[in-house]
């Protein structure tokens, strides 16, 4: 297994980010008002907001926590990367 990449992700404004990745499509398991886990591109990934709420989201923390047994050769990065970005434009609009 690889090791966990995290990235940070900033938000220009409050966002629901619960709503965002509904709009998505990607399932999620909500831990508490601030943490979540979601299943995104045979990976899941740990989103822990670090500014506000789920709900209402300025700045978030993205970490891989492993890949489906059969991925081969996962990229950590590039997934959480993409997802960050994906995360972002989705929630441009679904802002508080």
């Amino acid at each position: 297994m690889s090791e966990p990449v995290s990235q940070r992700c900033e938000l220009p404004t409050a966002a629901d980010l619960l709503t965002a990745l509904e709009k998505r499509g990607f399932e999620h398991l909500d831990v508490d008002d601030h943490r979540t886990f979601v299943l995104y591109s045979e990976a899941v990934l740990d989103l822990q907001v670090t500014e506000g709420t789920l709900t209402a989201a300025r700045t978030c923390t993205v970490t891989s926590q492993g890949f489906a047994l059969w991925v081969n050769d996962p990229d950590p990065d590039a997934v959480v990367a993409d997802f960050c970005t994906e995360l972002v434009a989705a929630a441009d609009t679904d802002r508080c």
